[in-house]
């Protein structure tokens, strides 16, 4: 028995080699890297140096569409490198004052300030000094965002950063949600993030259930055609409900079944069938592997590349996501290679 653990041991070792091998090296590891989108990079320079019209232009080239989930995600990285120096906006929105790009990111960059100020914990955790500064920042948003929605109508960015400004208004604006979703769905029925920013408000922590949130992120699954990233949201619901309750939540049936959805669209070891799916390959990093499904993990891996993201691993408490991805990379490596003949 003892020289049969000894062997085993041996072999695993050989075979890691094999398996590191086929994977960038931990050190090469990069976290929410947008390196491979040199406008939006070029644009955020030329920002942080005190240049906006690289960013103008760089949200005018979507102003009209088609490609939506590329706007909004070109909003949300201005908006958050605007956290770290907003002066170029705020002489953009002096200089531009009914440009809708300006004031798409300043109503998403006022939100994520909100939530800086707020912090991450629980309403239960969180001082009053720092729901002041959530409130003085979360009232400045809806006036911005009409406005974003009258100079551009046609864009569904405003209404998705409406969602999550209903999610933080006190008791929750369901009014105020009703009317984003309502002309979400006109707009852009199948817009990725407004569901993401959606599945966050209907969930049980914010404003609605268990119930709830299942009901709409398999409605979503079930009503989006083949290869939309819509078919990824039933997992992210399994993961809210992960990170609530004790127990194998991810181990269940249900779990099981939710990473299958997710796996059309982002197949192991192969490009997926839509843009910006490296959150989603994340998450199902950690979840296959909780589901001791070491081979496609790895697949995963191997999609990544390089690539780690913030989102799952902060939202399961990782203080520095980067290093929660390795740590699980290492022991899905070691798992593969303990796995081979």
């Amino acid at each position: 028995m003892v020289f049969s653990r000894i062997r085993k041991s041996v072999r695993a070792m050989k075979n890691l080699t094999a398996v590191e091998d086929a994977l960038p090296p931990d050190d090469s590891v990069v976290l929410d890297a947008d390196y491979d989108d040199p406008p939006l990079v070029d644009a955020v320079h030329a920002a942080w140096g005190g240049d906006w019209s690289r960013a103008g232009r760089l949200l005018n080239a979507t102003r009209e569409g088609p490609d939506w989930e590329l706007r909004a995600h070109h909003i949300a990285e201005l908006a958050e490198a605007a956290l770290d120096e907003d002066g170029w906006l705020r002489d953009w929105h002096a200089q531009a004052p009914d440009d809708p790009n300006v004031l798409v990111v300043l109503g998403e960059y006022l939100i994520y300030q909100a939530w800086e100020q707020r912090g991450a914990k629980y309403a239960r955790y969180t001082s009053e000094d720092r729901f002041a500064g959530f409130r003085h920042y979360l009232g400045q948003v809806e006036p911005v965002l009409r406005r974003a929605i009258a100079a551009n109508p046609a864009d569904p960015a405003p209404w998705a950063s409406m969602i999550t400004l209903a999610m933080g208004s006190p008791g929750g604006r369901r009014n105020l949600y009703d009317e984003a979703w309502r002309h979400l769905a006109r707009l852009d029925p199948l817009h990725r993030g407004a569901h993401s920013r959606a599945l966050q408000f209907v969930c049980e922590k914010w404003h609605g259930s268990n119930d709830e949130m299942f009901r709409f992120a398999y409605h979503a699954s079930d009503s989006a055609p083949t290869g939309s990233p819509l078919h990824t949201l039933p997992l992210w619901a399994w993961m809210e409900l992960d990170c609530r309750e004790d127990g194998r939540v991810l181990e269940s049936a249900g779990a099981r079944e939710a990473v299958n959805r997710a796996l059309t669209v982002c197949p192991p070891d192969a490009p997926a069938t839509y843009p910006r799916d490296r959150a989603d390959r994340n998450l199902l990093v950690r979840t296959l592997f909780v589901q001791n499904r070491h081979t496609e993990a790895f697949g995963q891996l191997q999609a990544l590349g390089v690539h780690a993201t913030s989102s799952p691993w902060n939202i399961y408490g990782a203080q520095d996501p980067r290093e929660e991805f390795i740590t699980f990379r290492g022991a899905i490596k070691l798992a593969v290679a303990e796995e081979m003949p």
